[in-house]
């Protein structure tokens, strides 16, 4: 019941914060299981602030209200332009796992393309990437000692 309730934790765990529940499977869990898990609850975190956030937000300005007008040229926007340009979606997609959040990087990028399901497909190649490195890393490290 205990494995039940770590495998549980982990993936919560990397639904928001990836190297929390990265960093609690590396020293729980062989490597397979550790990415497995990981991946699961990177991608489903995704998938709730994929399609979640937007709503959230919404609910943020209805209760806050918006109190000035929206301006064309902030300097949000001119972030996001410039991110955009340098590597759009998949750089987002690569720093959201280990650098950022989920849930800021999956609001990064909805911000960038209104396309929910490319969002989600990208952002799952960022969290593959980073959890195949990690447990990778520690296979790696088994096998040579």
């Amino acid at each position: 019941m205990s494995n039940v309730f770590l495998i549980f934790s982990i993936i919560l765990w990397s639904s928001t914060k990836f190297l929390v529940g990265s960093g609690i499977a590396l020293a729980t869990l062989n490597p397979l299981e550790g990415a497995i898990t990981t991946m699961i609850g990177g991608v489903a975190g995704v998938v709730v602030w994929v399609f979640f956030g937007h709503g959230l937000k919404s609910l943020w300005l209805k209760v806050i209200g918006a109190k000035k007008p929206v301006k064309v040229f902030s300097k949000r926007n001119r972030y996001l332009v410039k991110l955009k340009n340098k590597g759009g979606l998949w750089l987002v997609a690569l720093l959201t796992p280990g650098i950022l959040s989920i849930p800021v990087g999956c609001l990064v990028s909805i911000a960038m393309e209104q396309d929910r399901f490319k969002v989600i497909s990208i952002q799952a190649v960022g969290i593959v990437i980073w959890s195949l490195m990690i447990f990778g890393g520690k296979q790696i490290l088994i096998l040579l000692s």
